[in-house]
């Protein structure tokens, strides 16, 4: 069961007292710091931080709720992670849904630390969008509040005990509003980090060298959602992971890695030195969930039990 916590805002770095927002660049030294702190309870500390170093693993995707131009360079999810001034995300105009994004990882990590930086215009927020003010950061396991402050600058929630696993959602689920009911709700910069390294640094570097059929890859397949037992990952860093397991225990699990690519209509997988083209094909389907696709895959795979249709896993958390 999953546990709900309040953040708390606390304003003393380096004490067990309250942290607010800490304006300006902090020293190595400070970072340091708060990074290290280790208190007792859930806890969601507000500051302003200096860009950190790229040293850890990326998630293998991030996956939104929605865009607002359908995924187009302006408004794309993964202006979101680009480190870029200027950049944004901006969701759809739908100011009753509550937007989220969401990292997939291909191995559990252990985040420590949430950032996120509101559009700017001049010197200012961006009054014309939404922007952030609550915020929920899930794991399966746990789920925290967290009140963001209505400034431009970035604003960085350390988190206690971390977003464990390998699918972290990051939920907005209230904002300020904008300059009409129907403005999107846009972000500048999300950042997420361990204890020491951000591991969103350069993700859309890496996305910029995949092809649109590819993008459309990028997601966690099952070949059922309640009850998977073919599960098929497409990494951003090129690299592929499936496993099937027969939940009746009748035939042995597998697991296959390797690398991928894709065409208009086929994916190409490479593993164990052999390469393998199978026909792909997406169908639009009507059901009622987020995900309205299926992705077909057909031919010669690594192991048969990867001939099957796949569906794209929820993007919230249940």
């Amino acid at each position: 069961m999953r546990r709900y916590r309040h953040a708390r805002n606390q304003n003393h770095p380096g004490s067990n007292g309250p942290l607010g927002v800490i304006m300006g660049h902090l020293s190595h030294r400070l970072t340091h710091r708060l990074s290290s702190r280790l208190p007792h309870h859930f806890l969601a500390a507000t500051i302003t931080l200096a860009a950190l170093p790229s040293l850890a693993a990326s998630p293998a995707f991030i996956e939104a709720t929605s865009e607002l131009d359908g995924g187009k360079p302006r408004t794309s999810k993964w202006n979101a992670v680009d480190g870029k001034e200027g950049t944004m995300w901006c969701s759809k105009k739908t100011p009753d849904q509550k937007e989220a994004i969401n990292f997939t990882f291909e191995s559990p990590v252990f985040i420590t630390h949430l950032g996120l930086k509101a559009v700017t215009s001049g010197e200012g927020v961006d009054k014309a969008t939404r922007r952030p003010r609550i915020v929920y950061v899930a794991d399966v396991d746990h789920r925290v509040e967290a009140k963001f402050k209505d400034v431009g600058d970035m604003q960085v929630l350390e988190l206690m005990p971390p977003a464990a696993g390998t699918r972290v959602v990051v939920e907005f689920a209230e904002g300020y509003d904008g300059a009409t009911p129907d403005a999107p709700l846009c972000v500048a910069e999300i950042v997420l980090r361990d204890k020491k390294h951000e591991v969103t640094a350069d993700l859309s570097n890496k996305v910029r060298g995949i092809n649109t059929p590819g993008r459309k890859l990028l997601h966690l397949w099952h070949d059922d959602i309640s009850a998977p037992t073919r599960t098929l990952l497409f990494n951003v860093d090129g690299s592929f992971m499936f496993h099937y397991e027969d939940l009746l225990g009748e035939a042995k699990p597998v697991t296959v890695k390797g690398k991928w690519s894709a065409g208009a209509t086929t994916v190409t997988l490479e593993t164990g030195g052999k390469s393998y083209r199978l026909k792909s094909r997406f169908t639009k389907i009507d059901d009622g969930d987020d995900n309205q696709v299926v992705l077909t895959l057909q031919g010669d795979a690594p192991h048969p039990s990867m001939v099957d249709d796949f569906r794209p896993a929820p993007l919230r958390l249940p």
